[in-house]
């Protein structure tokens, strides 16, 4: 078994890491060095400037390999690191919920990976140790996560709960081992084709836009005569609608490749395996990512769908573990879900599934219409205004369309959400056209809320929270008298229970 009571450094090789991190330093100088030249003066300053960043480069990685140690004391895992400024990070082996893998083009290069460790409490991930040989990380990860459970699971036996009952839920699963989700190249295409594309095509033209503002003196400098002259407004002021709708085109073109490449980046060779009490994932093209959870320290887990996921009928899965803030950063997901998948996980998590006598409460769909009514009913009618003063009636009548639609699915939203419950877990359910199933167990439930505006209490309606380590979940416009005797139902079967939490 690895032993790290004393302190141990990375790889050597993370030297040259390190090194890599401080080229975007050097290229910045040589740039300069290159392009910002003016007279014979210039060159002294640049070859100075040069020779020091250069000096730095080189002598900052081996300072930074030098003063980074770690090793586990007691039950915290110790992190020191620092030249000038010293840290020491001490992390509760309790606390951590995941040990994860991660290798970029460089590491694999230098054939390195990077562990990064996530706890409960944390806004993202809580430390990473980039320079570790595979073999060494492998074991350090599986360390970290046999201890982070054994120490859990003693502080609940100190508090008076027995080994037998602490252990039961994890019993059955200790002893297989299986791979249950594995991704090929039809079904990254499935995936990448049902993203959302608009986000994918506004991160291209931020990314298109800001490089040419980047460039754009070096550019003017040296080809300052082909683009003199050109300004964006004067092309926008004389596109046709043809060439309008022609740019609309190559927009969705662009932004359906740009989703499929960052899904096979992302997902490329995905892999969800059961270990033991364990869920492991591995995805990632470029940056290779191993993700390892502890199947007892799952809060919470939702399933996401669009109407072209639900064409070709599969939903992706998001797991949340304990986190503060910041949850979307370190949740695991698992895309392209059939149902068969989602029962699957559900069962496999959580033990059971819902209740067909569960109970089901559903929300007032016209509240949900109301309140999108009086959000726009405002900018609505300035609009109208402005376009019947113009005289383009047809904007006029665009606008009272898009106001009517966004009304409509509201309402169906209102229709589609719902809570349901039975003596193990709460679902909550939301959403028309981009459906949303929450499943939280009940007694992971931390504080269920009650809330509601001033607006609300004379129609007797009431908004709806559970709070939970991994977050809050929340739904709108429920009867008061109902969301009560759940409330006050759910509180009776957390203090009933004797499983642990975390």
């Amino acid at each position: 078994m690895l032993d790290l009571s004393e302190p141990r450094r990375q790889s050597r090789k993370s030297i040259l890491l390190y090194v890599f991190k401080n080229v975007k330093a050097l290229i910045a100088v040589a740039l300069y060095s290159a392009f910002g030249i003016n007279n014979f003066g210039d060159y002294r300053i640049v070859i100075g400037l040069t020779a020091l960043v250069v000096i730095l480069g080189l002598l900052s990685p081996l300072l930074s390999y030098y003063f980074f140690t770690f090793y586990v004391e007691g039950d915290e895992l110790i992190i020191q690191k620092g030249v000038l400024n010293k840290e020491r990070k001490a992390i509760p082996l309790e606390r951590i919920q995941s040990v994860n893998i991660t290798q970029n083009l460089v590491q694999r290069i230098l054939q390195l990976v990077a562990v990064e460790v996530e706890t409960a409490g944390s806004k993202a991930k809580e430390l990473e140790i980039p320079g570790l040989s595979r073999d060494f990380a492998e074991s350090f990860k599986n360390l970290l996560q046999d201890k982070s459970l054994q120490t859990s699971n003693q502080e609940v036996v100190d508090e008076g709960l027995t080994e037998e009952i602490i252990d039961a839920p994890n019993k059955q699963r200790s002893e297989k081992r299986s791979e249950l989700l594995s991704l090929g190249i039809i079904d990254l295409f499935k995936i990448g084709i049902t993203q959302n594309h608009l986000r994918s095509g506004g991160l291209a033209l931020g990314v298109v836009f800001g490089f040419w503002y980047n460039i754009r003196d070096f550019v003017e400098r040296f080809y300052g005569n082909v683009f003199e002259g050109f300004e964006w407004e004067n092309m926008v002021g004389y596109a046709s609608l043809s060439l309008v709708v022609m740019a609309a085109i190559v927009f969705i073109i662009a932004s359906v490749i740009v989703s499929v490449v960052l899904v096979f980046n992302k997902y490329y060779g995905y892999t969800l395996r059961r270990n033991g009490d364990y869920l492991e994932i591995e995805m990632g093209l470029l940056n290779r990512r191993e993700i390892k959870i502890p199947i007892q320290k799952i809060q919470i887990l939702e399933f996401h769908t669009n109407p072209l996921r639900r064409l070709l009928n599969y939903q992706t899965a998001k797991i949340y573990q304990a986190q503060s803030q910041g949850i979307s950063l370190t949740g695991a997901e698992v895309p392209a879900c059939s149902p068969q998948m989602m029962e699957l996980l559900q069962d496999l998590i959580f033990d059971h599934g819902m209740d067909p006598d569960a109970s089901q409460m559903d929300s007032i769909a016209i509240s949900h219409a109301r309140l999108t009514f009086y959000i726009v009913a405002l900018p609505l009618i300035l609009a109208c205004a402005i376009s019947i003063y113009l005289e383009i009636y047809a904007l006029a009548a665009v606008a009272v369309l898009v106001f009517g639609w966004m009304v409509f699915v509201s309402y169906r939203n209102g229709k589609r959400t719902q809570i349901q419950s039975d003596e193990e877990l709460v679902v909550l359910r939301s959403g028309w056209l981009f459906h949303k199933t929450m499943l939280i167990p009940i007694y992971k439930i931390q504080a269920v809320e009650k809330w509601r505006s001033i607006f609300l209490k004379r129609r007797q309606q009431i908004h709806f929270t559970v709070h939970t380590a991994a977050g809050s979940r929340g739904l709108r416009y429920f009867n008061e008298r109902q969301v009560t005797q759940l409330k006050n139902k759910l509180h009776n079967l957390v203090l009933l229970s004797d499983r642990n939490w975390m």
